[in-house]
């Protein structure tokens, strides 16, 4: 029986030498040869700088993750453009006992980076890690429901009883309940498989000399200034066609745009400011998404004045938010119905939201007693598309019908604490970054109304533990849709936009995507590109 506790000791004395003497990375020269044919390097800016670490349980981050995704596979993964689970490891998986037993059947040609054949054994060692308090992972809610993974955290026993392979190929899974979540879950890098004899060989360095399985391996890192990885040549899904990647920590977006423009860098995420500029410009080339990212003034729901729904309503009404994404942001937004983006799968078009109507606006406000004005407090960071610049833009609105913001500008992370700690009346902020829609708007269930907006209603908890719960499609979707049409309803936020991600890239470059998790989470292995001068 596999023991979390026992390692590998035989396969860490084969590959420990190698591990210890050739943990740089192999050799890959980033100087492109302009005379080359095929392959190449592909620049581009690591969107969020500098990933801090690149063990994928370490860091939830998109910064981290836009470099693990390329790194690390698992038993599934996401459709770039769906957000849909489709095979990686696993070639197929059965699913019993009415959703809580999972049967993943493996490849028999997946290996890791260092030449070792994976088997199920390595996803148990995997798992167990993740989940493991004394990692103390971000990450390790993606296993929660899993049988024994609350008796495994507390030190109740020394396995989940809920995973074990059955055989190399073969890996089960036993759940608590039916989750609807579960396998988009397991298609994030954090439950990708990692090599137990690289991690205890490493230790902590593991988080900077990482070794996956991957469809491209680490090669070099210098912190703040770029990352490299070089095409895995015995990757199970074919070698990528380009040789390589690097991602440039470029801060400043004057600057991107300057190596851009200049030929040092293939490809970049735009803000608003560079996205007005070339948006009609059919030199440049731009791939455009509805990203998963909600940017939201969020209402305190028990405290005056916004414990009255209608308040909340007037708040919607009272903006004309289709000129302030067009104005303020040069149109790099798509305007906010609901909560759940217009990209994902559970999207309802006929979602009804708030038109700009200040008469209604002002009509509400009377009914719930404000006919002669409020005065909110509003918690505000300087970022340029979802902080003080539209804060400032919707106040003439606002006053206009009796409602007169008072900003109070602070450092983003001094915001999110407050707003954990429930400090607030109000606040403007963008949340988000989660493929499947029970998760999405999992923020609004009462079990989170403590460390969101303090929003409780029975129906919508209702409505999504029987989403996350179903056992089809259809049937969650159905859930999810009315659960957030409640939500729209009560309105606990002003639905601003969701997030337009806009990637710039070269005319040389073929097979970049619209991933609407994060335009950074870019699948590289079908990606081409025209090899010669810059």
């Amino acid at each position: 029986m596999y023991t979390y506790k026992r390692g590998c000791l035989l396969i860490m004395l084969v590959f420990g030498l190698i591990l210890l003497t050739g943990c740089g990375g192999p050799d890959l020269d980033f100087e492109q040869d302009p005379n080359d044919v095929g392959g190449g390097v592909f620049v581009r800016d690591s969107a969020y700088g500098d990933p801090e670490n690149l063990d994928p349980i370490v860091r939830g981050r998109m910064g981290a993750m836009g470099v693990t995704t390329n790194l690390f596979d698992g038993l599934v993964g996401h459709e770039p453009e769906t957000a849909e689970i489709r095979p990686a490891i696993a070639t197929s998986w059965d699913i019993h006992d009415d959703g809580t037993r999972y049967v993943f059947h493996l490849r028999d040609d997946a290996i890791f980076h260092n030449g070792r054949p994976i088997t199920a054994d390595d996803f148990v060692y995997s798992f167990h890690r993740l989940a493991d308090p004394a990692n103390a992972s971000p990450l390790s809610h993606y296993l929660t429901g899993v049988v024994g993974k609350r008796e495994f955290e507390v030190g109740d026993a020394e396995t989940m009883e809920g995973i074990r392979a059955l055989d190399d190929h073969t890996l089960q899974i036993q759940l608590e309940a039916p989750d609807s979540t579960f396998l988009s879950n397991l298609a994030f890098p954090a439950a990708g498989v990692v090599p137990e004899e690289a991690v205890e060989a490493l230790g902590d360095d593991f988080g900077h000399r990482p070794i996956g399985s991957g469809p491209f391996v680490f090669d070099e890192w210098v912190k703040d200034d770029y990352v490299n990885l070089q095409a895995f040549d015995d990757y199970y899904q074919g070698r990528p066609e380009i040789d390589g990647v690097k991602f440039r920590v470029i801060q400043e977006a004057t600057t991107k745009e300057a190596e851009f423009l200049s030929g040092n860098l293939d490809a970049f995420i735009a803000p608003a400011s560079i996205y007005r500029k070339y948006r009609d410009d059919p030199d440049h080339q731009m791939i455009e998404v509805a990203e998963f990212f909600t940017r939201h003034i969020g209402f305190h729901c028990q405290k005056e004045p916004f414990d009255d729904p209608r308040v909340r309503q007037a708040f919607n009404h009272a903006i004309d938010t289709e000129t302030i994404i067009d104005v303020v942001l040069g149109g790099k937004g798509v305007p906010a119905i609901g909560y759940l983006p217009s990209s994902s799968f559970a999207f309802d078009p006929d979602l009804k939201g708030y038109p700009y109507d200040p008469e209604r606006a002002e009509t509400l406000l009377a009914e719930s007693g404000y006919e002669d004005g409020i005065e909110v407090p509003i918690m505000t960071s300087e970022h340029p598309e979802w902080g003080l610049p539209i804060v400032e833009a919707i106040m003439p609105y606002l006053n206009a019908v009796g409602i007169t913001l008072k900003p109070e500008t602070m450092d983003t992370g001094v915001l999110y604490d407050r707003l954990r700690s429930g400090d607030y009346v109000s606040y403007i902020y963008s949340t988000g970054g989660d493929a499947h829609p029970v998760n999405y708007l999992w923020r609004f269930h009462s079990e989170l109304a403590d460390t969101t907006n303090r929003y409780s209603d029975p129906a919508v908890d209702d409505l999504l533990e029987r989403a996350k719960g179903a056992t089809d499609d259809d049937e969650m979707i159905a859930l999810v849709q009315e659960a957030e049409a409640t939500i729209a309803r009560d309105a606990p936020i002003w639905f601003f936009h969701y997030n337009k991600a806009v990637t710039m890239h070269a005319d040389r470059v073929d097979g970049l995507q619209a991933v609407p998790i994060d335009m950074f989470l870019q699948d590289l292995t079908k990606l081409s590109i025209d090899v010669g001068p810059r």
